[in-house]
């Protein structure tokens, strides 16, 4: 195996087991904790600062850590991993808005090289290659800042004719995916109030479809996300009275398995949903908003939902991530006579990297009301699922540099 390809398979099966795919660590107890050092973590509430600055601190940063790595005396490696993960939430929302194929760029490197530091046992080696990568990706970055080259041209995205009719056609597909979202969310509190449980668990799961494929604009609603769709991570345990939305009825349903006590938080979800459904009618959605979404979600698939953290205890994780590319699949059907025209090659690309992560996805779990969980997937067919996803991150990031020549 050449150096590239093992290096390719260490930083995907990294991300996978540093993040703690299997469930058992988070199922052995009715108030979970943050067991998985990989998983979604809440942004830090961190002071802001210019991309320009940022990126040029963050790179003094990273070649403090590779001075360390290479005489392979590493202080208190935990610590490093979150001051990174705060360092970079001081300016990567400049960057995702931005430049988002050099935000995914590095985010490739930065993700598993977070996950490396937590590891009881170092592998100095692969770590030095992340940090190595992460440096010439910050140094990327920070060129493109510094000369102010590379950003993305909102203003001839938003002023093609062809893209503001997409941008109509997207608004409506969101608006029936609320629409969809809120009946199943009915469906959810009332499975919830017959006491079936294999009910609600199943109606638990299709409700989360319609909100998946809506999540590359799912920042226009954060506030709602940040309630509907918010981990355990970002509260003390699974019994926080502030942990609410999805994953405390999951909780419930699939680890305590107490139906009646998911009664008020499904009725709550419930009436969640209805706001962001009035939200979503009101909003208007542009077309830079979900062209460069789009990537992002990918990116997000690959490094971190693929993880099984976000469906950790229903197991759900292929018809979320499905939902996902389903959500991805609709932008690319509405832009890709544009891209066509200024990209054949690239539109190609995307076409067939979407139809080999579907194809991977529908032989790993059936489509429908029941689903394969994650964790009893073969570890070797999730990282090949990881590596669909990342090959169809790369090009989908590539879309709002490409439509706004």
């Amino acid at each position: 195996m050449n150096k590239h390809k093992q290096f390719l398979l260490l930083t995907a099966a990294l991300a996978l087991v540093a993040a703690g795919c299997s469930k058992a660590a988070t199922t052995t107890s009715t108030a979970t904790t943050n067991t998985s050092p990989a998983a979604a973590s809440p942004t830090p509430n961190v002071t802001k600062v210019p991309a320009k600055e940022g990126a040029a601190a963050f790179l003094k940063t990273v070649d403090g850590l590779k001075g360390q790595l290479d005489q392979k005396q590493l202080n208190e490696p935990k610590k490093r991993s979150s001051s990174f993960v705060v360092e970079w939430a001081t300016f990567e929302d400049e960057v995702k808005l931005k430049y988002p194929e050099l935000y995914v760029k590095v985010e490739k490197f930065l993700t598993p090289l977070e996950a490396g530091l937590t590891k009881d046992k170092l592998d100095y080696a692969l770590l030095e290659q992340l940090n190595d990568g992460l440096k010439g990706a910050l140094t990327e970055l920070s060129t493109s800042l510094n000369e102010n080259k590379g950003a993305v041209n909102d203003a001839a995205i938003s002023g093609s004719q062809a893209l503001q009719e997409a941008a109509k056609a997207y608004n409506k597909y969101v608006q029936d995916q609320g629409n969809q979202m809120v009946s199943l969310l009915d469906q959810l509190n009332t499975a919830v109030k017959s006491g079936d449980l294999q009910k609600a668990q199943e109606a638990y799961v299709a409700s989360r479809i319609p909100y998946e494929r809506i999540e590359p604009v799912i920042e226009k609603f954060k506030e709602l996300d940040g309630v509907m769709d918010a981990r355990v991570d970002d509260f003390k345990d699974a019994t926080d009275p502030g942990f609410t939305g999805y994953h405390r009825i999951e909780n419930l349903l699939f680890v305590k398995k107490t139906i009646k006590e998911a009664e008020p938080f499904s009725a709550r979800l419930l009436e969640d949903g209805k706001k962001m459904q009035q939200s979503i009618a009101a909003t208007n959605i542009e077309a830079t908003d979900f062209v460069t979404g789009v990537g992002e979600l990918m990116e997000e698939a690959q490094s971190k939902k693929i993880t099984g953290e976000e469906e950790r205890w229903s197991g759900a994780t292929v018809p979320v991530l499905r939902a996902n590319v389903e959500g991805a699949q609709q932008i690319y059907e509405l832009v890709k006579v544009e891209l066509k025209k200024k990209d054949a090659v690239l539109d190609e690309k995307i076409s067939k990297t979407l139809s080999s992560v579907i194809e991977a996805m529908n032989t790993l779990s059936p489509v429908g009301p029941t689903w394969n969980e994650f964790n009893k997937i073969e570890q070797s067919k999730r990282v090949d699922l990881k590596n669909k996803l990342e090959a169809l991150a790369e090009p989908l990031v590539k879309l709002p540099g490409t439509l706004g020549q």
